[in-house]
C-alpha cells in the first residue's frame, strides 16, 4: 500500500528521497552534504527494508497488535546494528522505551507507512521539512521503493570497482572498535568483486521502474573532484534549491586515515598504487563490460596465476564468513541471496 503524496504533504514531509548504491560508493558523502541543506533530515542508514520488511513473515502482519509491536522492537534499535550512534541517542530520548515507539506507530496498516512516521518523526524533532534515506543495499529493494514511495527521488552512487575494492579493504578502519574483527571478514577479492557486480546489475531494474526524472546516478569520481556541479545536478533531480553551506561537510566515512575531513578526491586513483595485480585482474575480470559502460577503463594487470588460484579457490569459505559475520544486519539469509544472486543472473522480480 503506497504512503499518499497529499497525507505526507499535510506534514510537510514532501517526496522522500532514497540514496542508494554500493557499499563505499559516496552514500555517506551524498548523504552528508543533502543533510546540511535547511529543509532536509538525512540520518545515519536506516536499512529498514532490508532489516525490518524482510523480516515481515516473522515479525507477523501490522494489522495485529501483536505485528505492530514485533515490528517496533525491530526498529527501537535499527541504529545500534548500523553503528548509528546519534541517530540511536536521538530515537532513545524521543522514545524513552520501545512501547513509546508502538504507540507512534499503532495506526499504520503499511510497512510504507511505518518507515515514514518514523522517519517523518525524527525530521520534525530536527526541525526539517522532508526525510531522505541513506541505506545504500536498498538498490536491491527498488520495486518495494516504488510501491511504498511512487514519487520517491532516487540518488544512485556508484564507483570504480577497483576503487571499491580498496575502500571496502579498508571499511574496517572507519567503524567501532568492537565492530573491527567482522567488518575484516566481509573482504575478499572474489566475494566483494561480485557483490559490486550484482548491485550495479541493479542499474537496469532503476531504468526499468523508475522515470528518469525521478532518479539520478551519482558517480563517486564526479562528486569528490566535481562536487558543486555534482550537487547542483542532484539537487535539480530531487526539487531543492542549492544552497553552497552543503559542501561544508566534516568528513564522510573515509576508511584511509590519512584522507582530511570534508570533500576530498586523495582516494580516487588510490587503489592504482594499493591493491595487488591479483586483485585488479579478478575485479576487471568481474566486472567485465560494466566498467565501460560506467565510464571507467581497464588497465594491464599482471598477476600471479598460482595467487589467482588461490584466491578463487578460497572464494567459498570467503563467502560463508562473510555472509556469517553479517547475519546480524542483513536480514534472512535466502531471500538476501535471492536478491543479489538473482541479479548476477539477470532474474526479473
Amino acid at each position: 500500500m503506497p504512503v499518499s503524496e497529499n497525507k505526507r504533504m499535510q506534514t510537510g514531509s514532501g517526496q522522500p528521497i532514497f540514496i542508494v548504491g554500493t557499499p563505499r560508493s559516496g552514500t555517506t558523502l551524498a548523504a552528508r552534504i543533502l543533510g546540511r541543506h535547511p529543509r532536509l533530515f538525512m540520518p545515519g542508514e536506516t536499512h529498514y527494508l532490508d532489516d525490518v520488511y524482510s523480516r515481515r513473515q516473522e515479525l507477523g502482519s501490522l494489522e495485529s497488535r501483536q505485528g505492530r509491536m514485533a515490528v517496533a522492537q525491530r526498529l527501537y534499535t535499527i541504529y545500534t546494528r548500523y553503528y548509528e550512534l546519534p541517530d540511536q541517542q536521538r530515537i532513545e530520548r524521543m522514545f524513552p522505551d520501545v512501547s513509546d515507539l508502538v504507540k507512534a506507530i499503532d495506526d499504520c496498516r503499511s510497512h510504507g507507512a511505518v518507515l515514514d512516521r518514523f522517519m517523518s518523526l525524527q525530521m520534525q524533532v530536527e526541525g526539517k521539512l522532508r526525510w531522505g534515506n541513506n541505506a545504500p543495499r536498498e538498490l536491491f529493494s527498488i520495486r518495494e521503493i516504488r510501491e511504498f514511495f511512487p514519487d520517491a527521488k532516487l540518488v544512485v552512487c556508484v564507483r570504480d570497482i577497483r576503487a571499491f575494492l580498496y575502500s571496502y579493504q579498508g571499511k574496517w578502519k572507519a567503524t567501532g572498535a568492537e565492530y573491527v574483527e567482522r567488518m575484516k571478514k566481509l573482504y575478499h577479492p572474489v566475494v566483494t568483486s561480485y557483490l559490486w557486480k550484482s548491485s550495479m546489475r541493479q542499474l537496469s531494474v532503476l531504468e526499468q521502474l523508475v522515470p528518469p526524472t525521478d532518479r539520478i546516478i551519482v558517480r563517486y569520481e564526479d562528486l569528490v573532484t566535481e562536487p558543486e556541479a555534482t550537487v547542483r545536478s542532484i539537487c535539480a533531480t530531487i526539487g531543492e534549491e542549492f544552497e553552497p553551506g552543503m559542501l561544508e561537510v566534516e568528513g564522510h566515512n573515509s576508511s584511509s586515515a590519512t584522507d582530511a575531513g570534508g570533500i576530498f578526491a586523495s582516494s580516487v586513483d588510490r587503489w592504482k598504487a594499493e591493491l595487488s595485480p591479483e586483485e585488479i585482474a579478478i575485479s576487471q575480470n568481474i566486472a567485465g563490460s560494466l566498467l565501460g559502460k560506467l565510464g571507467y577503463g581497464e588497465i594491464p594487470a599482471h598477476a600471479d596465476r598460482t595467487k589467482l588460484l588461490g584466491l578463487w579457490m578460497s572464494t567459498p569459505f570467503a563467502l560463508w564468513r562473510a555472509l556469517y559475520a553479517s547475519k546480524d544486519t542483513r536480514g534472512p539469509l535466502l531471500p538476501y541471496l535471492f536478491r543479489r544472486v538473482g541479479a548476477l543472473l539477470g532474474f526479473k522480480r
